[in-house]
């Protein structure tokens, strides 16, 4: 009998504990679904070429014009003067022929043609995706509206828990 008393006591108890404080699951009438939608932008960097004409100065770099310039100058300053005279006449006339011959082979450098070259740039774009987030849902449950964000698409209904806690 004893043994009988403690189990019957032991469920009674247990039976309160499970009312109070406890949950229960039932189903719920899904009203509406929403999806919650974000767009995702990634970058995507592109090469772009297109051609460019540029204009080159034509280098043609020779010493001949200032060594022709010299000997022509200095057989020039060797026809003044005598003696010693002679002498820097000759190398004067070699310096300023050289220097004409110089200045006349860069003068020819400065002519100018056109080069096609391609110049190219980096641009970034953007690619967008929608992306789906979760879904917004809207329930009935005891003749109220409801709602709450879910991962997956519900169907018809949905399991709610209802909690049941005395008041003080």
């Amino acid at each position: 009998m004893k043994t009988r008393f403690l189990i019957m006591s032991a469920a009674l108890a247990a039976s309160s504990l499970a009312l109070a404080g406890s949950d229960d699951y039932e189903w719920a009438r899904v009203v509406d679904v929403e999806p919650i939608r974000e767009v995702h932008r990634t970058p995507v960097d592109r090469e772009v070429c297109r051609p460019e004409t540029a204009y080159v100065r034509e280098r043609r770099h020779s010493h001949a014009p200032t060594v022709v310039g010299a000997i022509i100058g200095g057989v020039i300053g060797n026809q003044f003067g005598s003696g010693s005279g002679r002498d820097a006449a000759t190398a004067a006339g070699a310096l300023l022929g050289g220097a004409i011959g110089h200045d006349a082979s860069k003068a020819r450098d400065g002519r100018r043609h056109p080069v096609v070259r391609e110049r190219c740039r980096i641009e970034r774009d953007w690619r967008e995706r929608p992306v789906n987030r979760g879904y917004r849902v809207t329930y009935e449950y005891g003749g109220r509206l409801h709602r709450t964000t879910m991962d997956y698409r519900p169907g018809d209904a949905i399991r709610v828990r209802v909690s049941v806690d005395p008041l003080d």
